[in-house]
């Protein structure tokens, strides 16, 4: 998203941020703590005082910032899948979402009510922006289209389409659409003429996995095989500022267009100026760096991947503190006495708990399953596909799902496909669940 521009002095103060000693200000939470499971998604407000994260748990959460503890405001809910990406929108106390579920949808912030939900089909959508004045939204979705939505009413206005999936946009100072694809390009889209992109700005062979735009005519963007590169649109010259091991995840402007920066698939976060300059570079996480967002008038980010918070990272003065994440994660551990627990914290763990408390993850808790009838949880947003299943979970029924899917046991289920590779670890896991999940008088 294009962002409002700080004056002068503050972007000269920034883009020194190395060789600068900050004075008191206000600290930062250092952590956002309350999704159920991994988030995809940060993004901060243009003063500094919010944050909007997104998450694997099907949630959005809206944070208060302004004082050292943060304070969830709105967790938002209506997704039937991940929510991939969320943003602010300019001139309205909204906010504009997209997900696994292929939809993108409006919230009202200051209620944490769901405005409109625009769903064309279930191809996943990974990526949106929104234009400067926040009346158009666009999101890049893999069935190789790009959507154009009204924000006011949620309409599809013209839908672009591609030879490969699209994995990312980003809008231009003018108005136009750049879109980056599976397939390696970067298109150049004039949305008077959706019929038809203007040319191809990069041809670059690897999958693009995020873009973002100056409105000098300068184009970053990160790639599949590490790629990090400016793009004079001018000149047509290409210049890598880097190069890492992994996937580039994603590539952030700072909201004053003075600083630049990478999050990769190592746990790598890199920042540059606009000229090319390194600022810093540091691993901040286990893991992939899914996102991450710079603070307003701060030399710190949030940066989220695996972990089920944010956390806050210091650019400048160098501060490495220890990784605040840790090893493995609830659905990483590979070693356990049981087989049937090691197949749960595989399987289930992201989705779901085991406790009468849910924790905020995106399935319902398995505490008390057996003899439980389907969709009987009263807090849980069941789909309509399950609350129309009328089962009750049995040890059979429970086979039944992992046998079959949930896709073809539940068509219309938000729940992940799984399945397990042979007969004796679904006995494992049922045998474990029917203990682990008992409820204790």
């Amino acid at each position: 998203m294009i962002r409002s521009t700080l004056t002068c002095a503050a972007a000269a103060l920034v883009a020194a941020l190395p060789f600068v000693a900050f004075g008191e200000a206000q600290k930062l939470p250092d952590r956002l703590a309350g999704h159920g499971g991994p988030i995809r998604a940060v993004t901060v407000s243009d003063d500094g005082t919010h944050v909007l994260t997104a998450s694997f748990d099907y949630a959005l959460i809206l944070w208060d910032i302004s004082g050292p503890e943060a304070k969830i405001v709105h967790r938002m809910t209506g997704h039937a899948g991940a929510v991939n990406d969320a943003e602010f929108v300019p001139e309205r106390n909204w906010a504009v979402s997209v997900g696994d579920d292929g939809a993108m949808a409006a919230w009202d912030l200051g209620t944490g009510e769901m405005l409109w939900l625009t769903k064309v089909d279930a191809y996943k959508a990974l990526d949106l922006d929104l234009t400067a004045d926040g009346k158009l939204a666009a999101m890049g979705k893999w069935d190789r289209t790009a959507r154009i939505v009204d924000v006011a009413t949620g309409e599809i206005v013209s839908s672009l389409i591609h030879r490969t999936n699209v994995q990312t946009v980003a809008f231009d100072s003018a108005g136009g659409l750049l879109t980056g694809t599976y397939g390696g390009e970067i298109w150049e889209w004039d949305l008077a003429r959706p019929d038809a992109a203007l040319r191809p700005l990069v041809q670059h062979g690897w999958g693009i996995n995020s873009i973002a735009m100056l409105p000098n005519g300068t184009l970053v963007f990160g790639a599949l095989d590490g790629t990090f590169a400016r793009v004079d649109l001018f000149s047509g010259i290409t210049t890598e500022l880097a190069k890492t091991d992994r996937p580039i995840q994603t590539v952030k402007l700072s909201q004053d267009n003075a600083l630049v920066g990478y999050g990769d698939g190592t746990g790598k976060i890199g920042i540059y100026t606009m000229a090319g300059s390194h600022v810093e570079t540091g691993v901040v996480t286990y893991g992939p760096v899914w996102d991450f967002d710079f603070v307003p008038g701060t030399a710190e980010i949030y940066h989220v991947g695996l972990d089920d918070f944010a956390a806050l990272w210091r650019i400048a003065p160098r501060d490495f503190t220890p990784i605040q994440a840790e090893l493995p994660r609830r659905f990483q551990i590979r070693e356990s006495e049981d087989p049937g627990e090691l197949e749960f914290l595989r399987k289930c763990s992201v989705c779901h708990t085991l406790t009468p408390d849910d924790a905020g993850r995106a399935g319902p808790t398995l505490y008390g399953l057996f003899g439980r009838p389907s969709a009987a949880l009263p807090d849980y947003p069941y789909s309509k596909a399950l609350e129309d299943l009328n089962v009750i979970w049995t040890e059979e029924t429970v086979a039944q799902l992992f046998d079959d899917g949930p896709d073809i046991m539940v068509p219309g289920t938000k729940m992940p496909i799984q399945r397990l590779k042979s007969i004796e670890r679904r006995d494992d896991l049922i045998r474990y669940l029917k203990t682990a999940t008992a409820i204790i008088e």
